[in-house]
Parts: structure tokens; C-alpha cells; sequence
């Protein structure tokens, strides 16, 4: 069976404004729609806070990567194994789920993540225009196409007879 050599890739990511205004966009909506439904005041007052708190905590950590845990750098060495990092400069390697989904204009990698702290954790990156150099971006969406392509395809020795 042949191996294929692939050279390292490192997609450092930068701040969406255009991430930004979706969001922005959908909680305005979202307050919008709570205004107009039938519920007591108190209850609206509690529900409109709380989509507040949650779309300032989702822009800082995912849009504008402000957050020591945001991430900052998704690296995949040359022996295929991928490597998250992270604002504090904390490094985790990690194992891609099928669930990734891999667009021209968009990329999300689904993740399991290994840690002394935390165990197993499910983790979602999107990546949409927020990567600083367009060419490694390219070369990571192949890999992952070609990833997936491999992992649908079992090798010949595995086949029972």
C-alpha cells in the first residue's frame, strides 16, 4: 500500500466582519420576533438578556477570537494529523468527525478533542473567509476532500473473504 506524503499546512485564522453581521443580523431578528409574541413582560425582559449575553459571548469567541480559548490555528503536520490552536497557545490534537463539511466557501470541522482536563469533548470550528492566506485554505479544503474520499474506501486486507 502506498503512502502519500503530504507537506504541512498551517491556516491561521483572523476576525469575520462578515461572520459579524450574520450574527448581529440574527439576534436583531430574534428581538425583534420576541417583541412581537404574547408573553409576559418579566419573561420577555429574561429571554431578550439572555440572547444578548449569548450573541456577545459567540462574536467574542468565534468572530472577533478575542477569548483565551478561541481558536487561532488549525495545523495539519505531514504524518495527517491535525492540530488545533488555540489564543493561550495551548495546542490539541485532534480527530476530524465525519460530520465535517468541507465548501469553497465554507468549512466546518466537526472535532473530538483529547484532554487531562476536559476528557473527550465534541467541538465545532467554522471558517468562512477568516483565514489569512487564501492558498493554504485551498490546500486544506483538498485535504479534507481527500480525507474523506480515503475513509470511504476500505483497504483490500480488511475485506473478509
Amino acid at each position: 500500500m502506498k503512502t502519500r506524503i503530504i507537506p504541512a499546512m498551517h491556516v491561521a485564522l483572523k476576525p469575520s466582519y462578515e461572520i459579524l453581521g450574520c450574527y448581529v443580523l440574527v439576534s436583531m431578528f430574534s428581538l425583534i420576533s420576541l417583541i412581537q409574541a404574547t408573553l409576559p413582560l418579566l419573561l420577555k425582559y429574561m429571554i431578550a438578556f439572555a440572547v444578548i449575553i449569548a450573541t456577545i459571548y459567540v462574536i467574542l469567541q468565534d468572530v472577533l477570537l478575542r477569548l483565551p480559548w478561541s481558536w487561532k490555528l488549525v495545523e495539519v503536520t505531514s504524518q495527517g494529523k491535525v492540530r488545533i490552536h488555540n489564543q493561550c497557545g495551548d495546542t490539541f490534537e485532534v480527530v476530524l468527525l465525519s460530520s465535517t463539511v468541507c465548501h469553497p466557501w465554507l468549512t466546518i470541522l466537526c472535532f473530538k478533542r483529547f484532554s487531562y482536563r476536559h476528557g473527550l469533548r465534541t467541538s465545532l470550528m467554522l471558517t468562512v473567509w477568516q483565514v489569512q492566506d487564501q492558498q493554504q485554505y485551498r490546500k486544506l479544503r483538498v485535504w479534507l476532500n481527500w480525507s474523506k474520499a480515503d475513509a470511504k474506501h476500505q483497504p483490500l486486507d480488511a475485506l473478509t473473504e
